[in-house]
């Protein structure tokens, strides 16, 4: 479990890189002969990701950043051969700016006649990359290599350790083992993005003998937690331009549409408490955003004048107005309050439901407004999962069961409030709190995660930004950097034709 643990310290890059290696096809399911004999029903074929230049580059950054926090002393990077040589190199020479050094596996039989290639002298300390690592054999060759050579090897970096005994007979050896990723780390991402089941997380660990007594996920601060504390669904990515073909929410076309011609993913929680500073603000943000969240009872100065300037400036400026409401009663009180003293739905776009008052409830109640050009309000979106600590929403089977209820009324529920992706539907719009680029947590239980774990590992669609910028000196600037990294790790990934 240990190296699960400090595998996650630097959890968004190596999340972000277990993202790009499934994407490539590296990890394979069958039946395959290691080099050690064993049969095993994985395979990890690293050698994939030499046809993939930024997913090379990003292995080589990620070791060298593993490198680098080893403080380790040396002079020059060996790549053991033959495999590990392009990562060896990129990370040499790109972030490390270290000699090269390669060894042969057996000297010319012409000119200098050597074994290692590169620039060194004897007493050098240097490091070893490997890809791989099993039983460590290899390592332990080119290591005796340097040795006769006068060099001295104490320390080797890999991409994957398998946890097969490699670690300990290095060791004895007196080499220190520095990985990248191990099997656990592995076999968390894969079950935990649905890509492999429970069943099959127990053949591997029982083929490999391996030893994890149960399987764990991460949760999104990269701590260990229970499998069904947070509902994922890897859905893939679908295009801006098909989802909004695919959509059978009227707010959702809107939204979609926002976003390609504006090319932002960015909603604006802004939590003030008067009128005029939400205006203010709104009419600042509403070049770069899609939509701007407010809380009607937290404005202390609410009225009519209020939400027909708000409606102006959404109509101006092509965004959609967000009350963060959380309706969570029976069907004629949900009515009531939509029609009440607030008027919701007669200025809101969108509204957030709680699940708990059932599938009835919501899409009854709901359609009705909905398809009632007398009102404003077009859609729906379910609270599937929530950013503080300790909440209810992780409760066993709440989230899948939230997900069941918007499948079945799409034309109704847009979306969600979630953490992760919880809907095979890829019309149905993930908006993820708990996104900030700057801090981790608050006083009051707010956990926070940066933009590329939240879209591009977690698969949300909308960033909801708060105090990220309202917080801010300079909230213009934020609210362009936010926008900016955002609609960067959304798109990066997306199909073409967006």
């Amino acid at each position: 479990m240990n190296g699960l643990i400090e595998n996650t310290r630097n959890g968004a890059l190596q999340r972000n890189l277990l993202r790009k290696m499934l994407q490539s096809k590296v990890f394979k399911f069958g039946e395959f002969q290691l080099k050690s004999g064993q049969i095993s029903p994985i395979y990890i074929d690293l050698r994939e990701c030499f046809g993939y230049p930024d997913l090379l580059m990003l292995i080589s950054e990620a070791l060298s950043k593993l490198i680098d926090s080893s403080s380790v002393e040396y002079s020059g990077v060996v790549g053991v051969p033959y495999a590990a040589l392009p990562y060896a190199s990129v990370a040499a020479g790109q972030f490390l700016k270290k000699p090269l050094l390669i060894t042969r596996k057996e000297a010319k039989s012409y000119g200098t006649k050597k074994l290692i290639e590169g620039l060194y002298k004897q007493g050098d300390q240097v490091i070893l990359i490997e890809d791989v690592v099993t039983t460590g054999g290899s390592i332990l060759d080119v290591v005796r290599v340097l040795k006769d050579e006068g060099l001295v090897a104490k320390d080797v970096y890999c991409i994957l350790d398998r946890e097969q005994g490699g670690r300990e007979k290095l060791q004895e050896a007196g080499v220190t083992l520095h990985s990248l990723l191990n099997m656990e780390s592995v076999l968390t991402f894969l079950l935990s993005t649905g890509s492999i089941d429970e069943n099959q997380w127990n053949g591997i660990v029982n083929a490999l003998n391996l030893k994890y007594s149960q399987p764990v996920r991460l949760n999104i601060s990269g701590e260990i937690e229970d499998l069904n504390k947070l509902p994922y669904v890897d859905a893939g990515r679908t295009s801006l331009k098909d989802k909004e073909n695919l959509t059978e929410s009227p707010l959702n076309k809107k939204i979609l549409s926002i976003m390609r011609k504006k090319k932002s993913n960015l909603c604006l929680a802004i939590d003030y408490t008067t009128s005029e500073q939400v205006l203010q603000l709104a009419e600042r943000a509403g070049p770069f955003v899609i939509a701007i969240k407010v809380h009607a009872d937290a404005i202390t100065d609410f009225n009519e004048d209020f939400t027909q300037k708000l409606t102006t400036l959404a109509n101006d400026m092509d965004f959609v107005i967000f009350e963060d409401r959380k309706f969570a009663d029976t069907g004629n009180t949900t009515q009531l309050q939509l029609r009440g003293i607030q008027k919701i739905a007669s200025w809101a776009d969108v509204v957030t439901a709680h699940a708990i008052q059932g599938n009835d409830s919501i899409s009854g109640v709901f359609r009705e407004f909905i398809a009632d050009p007398a009102y404003r309000l077009s859609g729906v979106l379910l609270i599937a999962q929530l950013s503080t600590k300790g909440s209810l929403t992780a409760l066993n089977g709440y989230t899948e069961e939230v997900a069941q209820i918007a499948n079945e009324n799409r034309d109704v529920i847009s979306g969600f409030i979630a953490q992760t992706r919880v809907s095979n539907f890829s019309d149905l719009l993930n908006w993820t709190p708990g996104v900030n680029l700057d801090v981790k947590s608050d006083s009051a239980g707010q956990q926070w995660r940066g933009v590329d774990e939240a879209i591009d590992i977690q698969q949300n669609d909308i960033v909801i930004v708060g105090r990220g910028v309202t917080s801010s000196n300079e909230p213009v600037q934020q609210l362009k950097r936010y926008r900016q990294t955002a609609w960067d790790a959304l798109v990066k990934n997306e199909p073409a034709d967006n």
